[in-house]
């Protein structure tokens, strides 16, 4: 608690009406409505060496099948060695090679000594590494929420395993929640856009909070366990 007592001192103590909490040791994201918690979900973060950044931010765009654009550390670290073990690495991941030109790039014709000359996206569909849905919002990490095509991680214990972005259980559900039209964004309507496989962006209209946070003491009643720090704080700050 004292611990954590120390972390609260950094950040706000003015919450926004909506907002989505990360707590990253947790592996959980709370979506909290009005001093409600509306919606919990099980997350992946980071690992050790590619950890999950602490963020307050706003949530603004929800993407459907999104393509998937390989980083530079992914590329370097991952990529380049398994593709100089087996040429069709890259394709049998329906990842396609793209010059500087914009020109596809057959697999037997790509430099393995100027990797970085090249961009390499994958196509949209179940098997993307961002899974069918992405949620953006502006930070200076190049991080974003998304689903997985690694969904059986959500049942581990320990769920450290992601390159820095949060990956989310059941996040159509989630994206139909937020988006908060019920004609236009309905189960059957954003089943249809999946089954489309076109790339959309949505805008978010509601407003919601994004608090990427790292907390080692936790209560699952999110609203009641941040007024009840944020009360123990100011008391010690009065008694100092």
């Amino acid at each position: 608690m004292i611990a954590n007592l120390e972390r609260w001192r950094w950040f706000t103590s003015d919450f926004a009406e909506n907002y989505f909490i990360i707590n990253i040791p947790d592996y959980s994201l709370n979506v909290v409505e009005n001093r409600d918690t509306t919606l919990v979900r099980n997350v992946v973060v980071g690992t050790n060496k590619r950890k999950t950044p602490i963020i307050t931010s706003t949530l603004r765009t929800v993407v459907f099948n999104p393509t998937w654009t390989v980083p530079p550390t992914i590329l370097k670290e991952d990529v380049v060695p398994a593709m100089k073990r087996n040429r069709n690495y890259l394709a049998n991941k329906n990842i396609t090679i793209y010059d500087t030109a914009g020109h596809v790039v057959e697999p037997n014709s790509w430099n393995e000594n100027k990797p970085n000359n090249y961009r390499y996206v994958q196509s949209p569909g179940y098997n993307n590494s961002l899974g069918v849905m992405k949620i953006l919002f502006p930070n200076n990490h190049s991080v974003y929420l998304h689903d997985t095509n690694h969904r059986n991680y959500f049942g581990r214990s320990n769920r450290s395993l992601s390159s820095g972005c949060v990956r989310i259980e059941n996040p159509l559900e989630l994206a139909e929640h937020i988006l908060n039209d019920t004609v236009r964004f309905s189960k059957v309507k954003i089943d249809t856009i999946i089954a489309s496989k076109k790339t959309m962006s949505f805008k978010i209209e509601k407003k919601y909070a994004l608090y990427q946070w790292y907390w080692t003491a936790w209560s699952k009643k999110i609203s009641s366990f941040l007024e009840l720090i944020f009360i123990i704080w100011i008391r010690i700050c009065i008694l100092n």
